[in-house]
């Protein structure tokens, strides 16, 4: 009837890193510690034209048009790729 010395081992390495792992608790940092308190920070913002905002909510759409495109086309690509490997292996 072998394997003591396997169950002794695998017992005491559990308990090693288990005291492992107290220890560290107990020396963590928090980013609280290491940074101080944090403080609110206030931005601040250019005032942009009327002709500027336009001229970014263009862009946006135009950019929102182009990431559906690639999402749809990647969907169909998908799809057809797996109903030719179903129609592969339905044979």
């Amino acid at each position: 009837m072998g394997g003591g010395g396997f169950a002794q081992h695998a017992k005491n390495v559990t308990e090693n890193n288990r005291a492992l792992l107290r220890s560290q608790r107990r020396n963590r940092k928090t980013n609280r510690d290491v940074y101080g308190k944090s403080s609110v920070t206030e931005l601040q913002f250019k005032k942009s034209t009327k002709d500027d905002i336009i001229k970014v909510r263009a862009q946006m759409r135009l950019y929102n048009k182009k990431l559906k495109r690639k999402g749809w086309i990647a969907f169909g690509i998908t799809i057809f790729l797996l109903l030719v490997l179903w129609w592969l292996f339905s044979q």
